[in-house]
Order: C-alpha cells, then structure tokens, then sequence
C-alpha cells in the first residue's frame, strides 16, 4: 500500500524499541498523571530534558540543507549552530504537521463523497480515533513545554538576565511558540467537529477563515467503500454465495487488492470467522496491510476484538509481530490490554524479543498487564522473563504500579522474583503507594514479610507511609501499619506530624487512631499542640517553657506585639492582618469538585483528558478567570463581587489547553444565584458543543453574601479587630496562626427562633414534654414559656450577670447556657468587662434535613439579625463609656455563617471551629 506521510517521518526515524522511546517518547516520558501513573506531573526530569539536549546534538550533526540567513545575520556563524537552527522545527513539529496534514486529507477525501443510505463510511470509526489520537499527543507536547518553561524559570529565578534570557533564548524555540501549538489545537479541533457534523449528515464549515483547507470535488455515484460493507452486511445473514460472487467480480477491478484489504480489516471487528474466511481465500487480501491512519495491521485488530482466526491466519502468513501501529503498541501490548492469554502466549512463542517493548507511553506489555489488572497476562510475560527492574530512571517501575492499582497477586509475584524496592520519579516507595492508594492493607503484610522497611520516608516531603494513609484517609491501611508497630511519632521536614494531615483533610477515624496509639504511651497533650508538630515535654523542661521558647523571638521582632514575618508553608494559605469586607457589593464563590471525576463529566470518559475552562461574565468589571482541568484543590473556588444579583449571569466555556476553539459551552442565568430561599444551593448545567449537542454536564455549588442590611459600624469611630489589640495570644503556636484578640472570654450559644430574634441555647432542639423541637420553629415568646415551664428565674439570671459574672466566668458560662435568654438581653446586663464569644449555632445541610428545620432562616438573615444586636450594643456601650469596648468574637461549626460574617464587617474576628475528639 502507499506510503502516508506519517510512515515516511517513520523510516526517517525509525519506530523506539526497548530502551530508546524515540523523539515522540521523549517528552512523553515526562507525563505522568495523565499518561504516566508513576511520576509528579509538575516534577521536571532534568536527566530525561539532558538525554532531549543529546538528541538535539545529534541532530545538529546531521547534514542538513544550511539555515537561510537573516539579513544583516553574520555568516560566519559555526555550521553546528545553522543545521540545529534548520531542524529545530523538523525536531519538534514535523510528526505533528505531517499527521494532521494526513488527517485532514482523510477527513477532505471522505467528506466529498456522496452520501447513502449508510450512517458513515467504515473508515470513520479510524479517522475518528486518529483525531483523538492527535489531541492526545499534542496534549503531551503542551504538557512538555509548560513543564520546561516553569523548570527553565526556577533554574533562572536567581539569574539578573532571568527575563532577557526567557525571551531571547527560550521562548524563540519553537517548542515554546504557543502561536504554534494553538494553531495545531484548532486545526485539529475544527477538522475533529466538522467530521463529526458530516457523519450526521450536517455539512457545517466551522472555520471560514482557512479557505486552504477547503476543497471543493466533484461528488460521484455510490461511494465503493459503502457499497462493499453493504455486500458484506447481506452476507452476515448467512448468504455468502453473494459475497463470493463479489469477490470474482472484483478481479477484474483495477483496484481490487486495495478495497478487498480495506474491507477485510474493517470486517474483522464486527463479522463472523466465515465472512472472513471467503475474503482471504479470494486472494485479493494482504494480510501485511495497515490502516494508513491507525497504522494497525490484521494482528492488531485481532488482539483488540479477540478473533482467534485472524490472529492465527496472520501469524500462519508471517505478519510482522513487532510492528507499531501510530500509538508504539505492537500486538502483545493489545493482547496484554484485553486478557488475551492464548494470544499473549503464542505472540511470545513467535517473538520473544518482544516482551519488553516499549509504546509511545513508555508502557511494557508487563506494565499493561499491571494497570488493566490482567493477572493472567502478567504471569504469562513474567514466565518468559520479562524486565520487572527499570532500566533507566525515565522508565515505570511495575513494583510501584501494582501497588499503587493494588493487585495483591501481581505484587506477590514481582518479590517473589525480587523484583528491587526503588523510589519513583515522585520519590514514593511501594510501600506508599500502598499506603495512600490502596484499599487492601493485606499488601503492607506482604511487603512487611519480603523485608520492606514500612518506615521508609520518601523522597518528596520525608513523609513516612503513616503520613500518606493519614492525609488521604485510608483508615484500613492506617490500623494495619499502627499494629504492625510503625513509628507513630515521626515528623515530616516541615516538623508536622501525621496527626496534623489528618487534620488538615478532616479524616476524623484517621485521627482518632493516631490519638489512641499516642495515648498508649504518651503523657496527655493538647490537641493544638499535636497538630502544630509540637514536641512532647521532655525530662528537662514543660510544655509551656517550649511554647514560650518557640514564640518569643528577639525584642527588635516583637515590637508592638507583632511577630516577624514568616511564610506558612504551601498547606496553608497566607494570612494577612485584617481583611476585604462589603460595602454595597454582593459576594458571589463558586465551588467545584476536585478531581478528574468531579464538576464537569463528559459523556464521552477520556475524550478531553486536559483542557482549560474560563469563567466569564458579560459585566465589564469582572476579569475573566481560567482553571485548568481536572480542576484541583487550589483552583476549586471562584468568587466575584458584583453589583447587582439581577443581571449576573456566568457563562463556562471549555477550550483546548492552548486551543481557541470552544469544545463545550453552557451559562448560568441570574436566576440561579438569586437565592431567594437560601444563600446557598447546587447547581448542575448541562454542556453544549458548538452544534448545540449534549456532550456532558457541569456541576457546582455555590454561595452568595450579600452586604449587611442595616446600618453598620462606622470604622473611623470603631477599631477594626486587628488594630484594636496589640498582645499576640500565648496559646496559639506552631503553623497554626493564632486570633490577634486576647482576654477571657465567655461562650453565649447563639440562634434564631421563627421571628428572627437571636436568643442563647446550646443545642438546635429543646425537649418539651418529650418532644424535641427546632428552635427555629419557636417564637420568642414560646420560647420563653418553655423556659418558664422548667423554672428559669429570668430576673434571677440578670441580677446574677449583673453582680457576679466578673468574678465568675465558669459559673456564667453554665447560668448562661439555661438562662432563655435573647441575646440583646445579655448584652444589656452583662458588665463590658466580660468579654464574649458568640458561638454560632447553624445546621449543616445534613442537620437541617435530619431535624426537619423546614423554618430555618437563611445564611444572610440569620448572620444580619445577630449583627444588629451586635452593633446595638457597641454604639451604647460607647456612649455610656467610650475608652473601653467589649471584645466580641464569632465562631462557629458552619463555614458559611462564617464567611457571611467575614465579609459582611471589619468589626469583630470570626474563625470556624474544630472539634478535637
């Protein structure tokens, strides 16, 4: 068959074999979480960026026609400089171009076509396939070059020609050409959409600006290709004289071996062993063929659709069983994929020189095994000695994918075989792979026996296993590495130990392991100080002395009281005194859900592996926002503050990573935000392609703050709360950054009952005669007749504030908490020397549902009516004595009150609170 210019660019440069991926693999090697299970895909392989320098030497050796000199460029310059300069673009982009080039032939040819009765022409299903074959690898060459442009950066970052370097040197190459890139995004994407419209029998022309790749060609009668899979449809039903009739009147075409092998190869996936049979006995077929856009031949196909006759006529006829197809797989790597364990074992009878090579992916048919949990396969391959150790850094490590997929039998296997306990190119160990991916503990007891240390630290962050089950809540690994007797007290390089992780990511059975275990052996110890990576009281000194030693820096540094800058480390999003508060604004954050599985699905899994999606709005003062895709944890909250919830409306459009073609579109309308009933909800859209079609969905929550309806402090007669104290708070230490406020304060419970009066109560029910009811379902005046009913003296509980509450504060804080009181009234009697914390009582959505508080107010009503008595009694405690305030703090258990009452005054200090069990 003709040669595609693909296959040309390929005996240029011949297809990787183990041990040397190619000039495609070599920036694949650096793909990890996409591609590549076992490496930080924003970790930079400078080894593998050095082997890229080698080849770029290589090539500049090469003879080449001389570079074209600039005008006024010298020409002496060295001739090893010229034929690099000449290649560069060779070097990066001419597998690219010439690919799309025959892609976009193919899709031209078969669009001209006329259209029948058939839905597409057999070949679509290929063309198609190569589509998303292209997207796939320019993905990994836009990964490439953003990864080498931030490494580049941090090599430079100390450099005085950082910028001039960056601009002179690197972003002239045409790997950084991002012109480059996005042209060949939206070629690919345009040409992608267009043949998708066609196949539907849509002639849409989506880019009319390239009048190049437009051709106009005379549409002729019956396409040939339609009419042979017609004559092999009428032979699935048993009538095969009609195919063999086909096949004699096909002898006397001129092109009778090109259509007989087009339709054999598209028949092997879907036609019975008979159908086939007729076409290879016609002789017309070449059983050597391959599809000139996927590149695979008859051994291929019959490895992806299990055809046992296929398979054993191509390998009866010599079929070369070590060619790659456009992806570097060769059939073992597809019978591996698939479970073909009869296939597996007679591809390595046929070529046992196979067994370790290696695709476009890096991937060993071991390893393919390993990742699609094809047990079978793997002890086929491991039988005929395939490589279980990697043979340079740049390789899978399968020790370390079992383990991370949790294939119990695979890994027993490979140590059985001692397969060598190495560090990826993340820097984990098997044993923490384990620890924060699997779900079968049983592997910490086979690695524990094989002599795998389970205290091992990794080479990322000194994180020991415990540290990975810990942050990623992996309760069943955590039990089993604490009974197995792992240190339990061992600190990261940041100091923190595991308890701090578990934390920080809210895994409460996670924690409490790691309370009980301490508590075996350790004397008590606050919770802060644990999760700040305190260390516990020596012999020689107390807890306090260490506390005191770790917070009093020199004298020149605590001047005022305030502490000398340190940056909190990347966990731990930077602090700054004092903050942003609405004026006549309206908040508006949106929430997505991290992860590949999370906001946005398509319809279609994998068909947009990477992607960018922007957030707009058609007000002229919001700047629009971009995150990458899959969202992660750092890009998950949007917010905006607008003017006018009426005329708000979102519109999420998702492009290529360096694309300009919208792949899927949608728009939240200002109806969705109004939130008339709740300052919060969900919202789920549907995703739209430029035809208007369903492809996906796109989910998020969201939550809107709107500014305090009354009348607020006025900030040039009352402090704002970081300027209002200069005492920095002795009992908050370590990484956790600690409330600038001081003094006793007294907790008050506060609530709302059905008429919006803030009153105290500690729980969100009251028992009245056995029954429990919401709070919220009680008037103000009911709630006091139920306090009366139990023998609350109300003029008792104020005279008590009145008189003895200074002196008492425990005994307050008990009177206080039954006394059924509003909390205006609290206010009014209790001495401004008390100082307060009022201690948000607000359900969670799952509360609300549990408890049925069908009456509950809102975020934004419940946090303005607590804030109206707050600010009532500030204006009249400062008239009767303005040199001194009370103190006011809010906490509380809901995140969302707590930022309706950050944002809504600068006033008082508000914090969530977290229960240590």
């Amino acid at each position: 068959m003709r040669l595609t210019p693909t296959q040309e660019v390929r005996q240029a440069n011949p297809a990787p074999t183990a041990g040397s991926p190619g000039i495609c693999g070599k920036f694949c090697q650096l793909q990890s979480a996409e591609e590549g299970p076992s490496s930080d895909p924003h970790a930079t392989d400078y080894r593998a960026q050095a082997d890229s320098r080698q080849l770029i030497k290589q090539l500049s050796a090469t003879p080449t026609i001389p570079a074209q000199s600039a005008a006024g460029e010298p020409q002496n310059v060295p001739e090893a400089q010229a034929a690099l300069r000449a290649n560069k673009e060779v070097f990066f982009f001419r597998l690219f171009s010439l690919r799309l080039r025959t892609l976009v032939d193919k899709k031209r040819v078969i669009q001209s076509r006329a259209v029948t009765n058939s839905k597409a022409p057999a070949n679509f299903v290929a063309l198609f396939e190569g589509f998303q074959q292209f997207d796939g690898d320019l993905n990994k060459l836009q990964q490439f070059v953003e990864i080498n442009e931030t490494a580049m950066s941090k090599i430079l970052k100390k450099s005085r020609m950082k910028e001039l370097y960056l601009h002179r040197a690197v972003e002239v190459q045409p790997c950084f050409n991002r012109d480059v890139l996005r042209d060949l995004s939206d070629r690919a994407t345009t040409a992608r959409l267009e043949l998708e419209a066609w196949a539907e029998g849509e002639n849409i022309q989506f880019d009319a600006a390239r009048p190049a790749d437009r051709m106009v060609v005379q549409s002729f009668g019956p396409d040939e290709d339609d009419l042979d899979m017609q004559i092999l449809q009428s032979a699935t039903t048993g009538n095969l004289q009609t195919l063999r009739e086909w096949t004699a009147k096909l002898q006397s075409s001129p092109d009778a071996r090109d259509r007989a092998t087009r339709t054999f190869l598209a028949a092997i996936n879907e036609f019975s062993d008979d159908v086939l049979q007729v076409l290879l006995e016609s002789g017309l077929v070449d059983v050597y063929a391959e599809d000139d856009i996927n590149e695979r031949n008859c051994l291929h196909e019959s490895a992806i659709s299990g055809r046992e006759f296929v398979f054993k006529a191509g390998l009866a006829a010599g079929v070369d069983i070590s060619r790659s197809d456009v992806y570097g797989r060769i059939p073992l790597h597809y019978a591996c994929m698939h479970g073909r364990v009869e296939m597996v074992r007679e591809l390595l009878a046929a070529g046992p020189h196979t067994v370790d090579m290696m695709d476009h992916d890096n991937f060993t048919p071991l390893i393919h095994s390993i990742v699609k949990n094809q047990l079978a396969c793997a002890e086929q391959v491991l039988c005929n000695n395939a490589r279980i150790d990697p043979a340079s850094e740049s390789d899978h490590i399968p020790l370390n994918l079992a383990c991370q997929h949790g294939s119990l039998p695979i890994v027993k296997m490979l140590l059985e075989r001692r397969a060598k306990v190495l560090p990826d190119a993340e820097g984990l160990y098997p044993q923490h792979m384990v620890a924060r991916a699997s779900q079968s503990p049983q592997l910490l007891l086979l690695l524990k026996q094989h002599g795998v240390d389970l205290n091992q630290r990794d080479k990322l962050y000194q994180w020991t296993p415990l540290f990975h089950a810990a942050s990623e809540g992996c309760v069943d690994c955590l039990r089993t590495l604490l009974e197995l007797g792992v240190d339990s007290d061992a600190i990261d390089e940041k100091g923190l130990a595991a308890m701090y992780y578990a934390a920080w990511e809210g895994h409460l059975e996670c924690m409490l392991l790691l309370w009980a275990e301490r508590a075996k052996s350790k004397p008590p110890q606050r919770p802060l100080d644990i999760m700040n990576g305190l260390k516990l009281q020596g012999p020689g000194g107390s807890v306090d002395s260490q506390m005191t030693d770790f917070a009093a820096p020199d004298s020149m540094d605590t001047a005022d009281g305030i502490p000398d800058l340190e940056l909190p480390p990347p966990i731990i999003p930077l602090r700054r005194y004092g903050h942003n508060f609405l004026d006549k604004k309206v908040f508006v954050q949106i929430l997505f859900e991290p992860g590949s599985a999370g906001s946005i699905l398509f319809d279609q899994a994998g068909r947009h592996p990477a992607a960018r999606l922007t957030i707009s709005s058609k007000l002229s003062d919001l700047i629009p926002r971009t995150v990458m895709l899959p969202i992660q944890e750092d890009s998950r909250i949007i917010s905006f503050q607008i003017d006018n919830l009426e005329t708000f409306a979102v519109d999420f459009e998702i492009f290529p990573t360096f694309g300009s073609k919208v792949i899927a579109k949608t728009v939240a309308l200002p109806v969705v935000f109004k939130a008339e009933d709740s300052s919060t909800g969900s919202c789920c859209l549907p995703l739209f392609d430029p035809r208007l079609r369903s492809i996906g969905q796109l989910r998020f929550g969201f939550q809107v703050i709107k500014p305090y309806h009354g009348d607020p402090l006025e900030i040039t007669h009352f402090a704002t709360y970081w300027k209002a104290t200069s005492a920095v708070d002795s009992e908050h230490n370590g990484l956790v950054t600690g409330s600038s406020l001081t003094g006793d304060h007294v907790q008050l419970f506060v609530q709302l009952t059905k008429d919006g009066v803030p009153i105290l109560h500690p729980r969100f029910t009251v028992d009245h005669h056995g029954i429990e009811i919401p709070v919220c379902h009680l008037t103000l005046a009911q709630f006091r007749a139920i306090g009366a009913e139990r023998g609350v003296d109300r003029s008792e509980m104020i005279q008590f504030l009145q008189t003895r509450a200074v002196e008492d504060l425990a005994q307050a804080h008990r009177v206080l908490a039954t006394s059924f009181l509003s909390l205006k009234e609290v206010f009014q009697h209790l001495p401004l020397g008390v100082n307060v914390n009022l201690s948000i009582l607000y359900p969670s959505a799952a509360e609300e549902r549990a408890l049925n508080m069908t009456s509950l107010l809102d975020v934004n009503s419940f946090a303005d009516a607590i804030l109206t008595d707050v600010f009532d009694q500030a204006r009249v405690a400062r008239e009767n004595n303005p040199d001194f305030m009370r103190s006011v703090v809010f906490t509380s258990y809901n995140p969302n009150i707590c930022i309706a009452l950050n944002w809504k005054q600068p006033n008082c200090k508000s914090a969530t609170t977290i229960d240590f069990l």
